[in-house]
């Protein structure tokens, strides 16, 4: 019940919390973790336990495994973005005792995110939002266009940089004492 959206950068999110089919509160879904990277993040509300199993990863290779995301029992679906490493789609779900997906459509695991057009979206509005991106939206105005059309997600959009003033590019110096080479 929710729209993540990453292009050119930058990171937008609808702000639907729900409950039962009701909106119980308006909240921001995307965060930026210690490691420097945004999360945002779709699926059950409480998403702790997956914000502390992603928060000091640094690069893709590190993310975790399939099983790894199955033993934290968290239906989640959302969008990892590294200063250095692109954007990932991280899904995981519920399974039965064999460790097959309850939902015979859910796909779980981790995967590169924004190979077509250098965009992605998830959550209830994902598909409206990638259609609007492939029509030119940016990031902001997809979400604004997937609260039209999906009922699930609501305005205020909130969007979020990879990469400003407070979060510079890794590596790179900043400021007036900064020695040019």
């Amino acid at each position: 019940m929710t729209i993540i959206v990453w292009r050119a950068g930058v990171m937008a999110c609808d702000s639907c919390w729900a409950s039962n089919g009701t909106q119980t509160v308006s909240m921001i879904k995307i965060k930026r973790l210690s490691s420097g990277a945004l999360l945002g993040s779709a699926g059950e509300n409480d998403s702790r336990e997956m914000e502390r199993l992603l928060d000091k990863i640094k690069h893709p290779d590190k993310l975790p495994t399939r099983q790894e995301l199955i033993a934290i029992r968290l239906d989640y679906e959302g969008l990892i973005a590294f200063p250095r490493g692109g954007v990932w789609m991280i899904a995981s779900g519920k399974v039965d005792e064999a460790g097959y997906a309850d939902d015979d459509e859910a796909d779980m695991g981790v995967w590169p995110a924004a190979t077509m057009g250098g965009y992605a979206a998830c959550g209830s509005g994902g598909d409206y939002a990638l259609a609007a991106m492939d029509a030119g939206a940016t990031a902001r105005q997809a979400v604004e266009i997937a609260c039209k059309r999906n009922i699930n997600c609501r305005p205020p959009v909130h969007v979020r940089k990879l990469f400003d003033v407070n979060n510079p590019v890794p590596g790179k110096r900043h400021g007036r004492n900064s020695k040019s080479r």
